[in-house]
């Protein structure tokens, strides 16, 4: 028969190996900057965001307000401004013509513009606002 010696193994860790640790934490902070980038490439795209699939006729009962490409607000038919709109807003919505407002705006208008008429529309009490769109061309009406 064949005989082992058997020592006494010391099983004690003596320090703690950093390197996977490390590995880990550059691939994760890799990974980070690389999604990162793509983050900011992609809100600096130039968009056209008017035309939806989805785009219906707003209700009757809705209030519109237009802003031109030359920045002219129009509360229905009536020539507004931005400083007399929530005084004008706030008298439609008291006489109870509508709770829906659908806003309006050409695709040239500035983004900040359509944000200060939406958060115009909110402070006089307007919970329910719609953002209107088109249609896009089916490829029978392109040719």
């Amino acid at each position: 028969m064949i005989r082992t010696r058997r020592t006494k193994n010391n099983n004690t860790i003596t320090g703690i190996n950093i390197t996977p640790f490390t590995d880990v934490c550059l691939v994760l902070l890799i990974i980070f900057i690389v999604t990162a980038h793509a983050f900011t490439k992609e809100s600096s795209l130039r968009l056209n965001l008017p035309r939806a699939a989805s785009a219906q006729t707003p209700l009757p009962a809705s209030l519109t307000l237009q802003i031109t490409r030359e920045r002219r607000v129009y509360l229905d038919t009536t020539p507004v401004t931005f400083e007399t709109l929530g005084q004008r807003l706030k008298q439609a919505r008291g006489s109870g013509r509508a709770d829906l407002l659908v806003v309006k705006a050409d695709e040239g208008v500035p983004y900040r513009l359509v944000i200060t008429a939406i958060d115009i529309a909110r402070t006089v009490g307007f919970d329910q606002i719609a953002l209107a769109t088109r249609q896009p061309e089916t490829t029978a009406a392109r040719r």
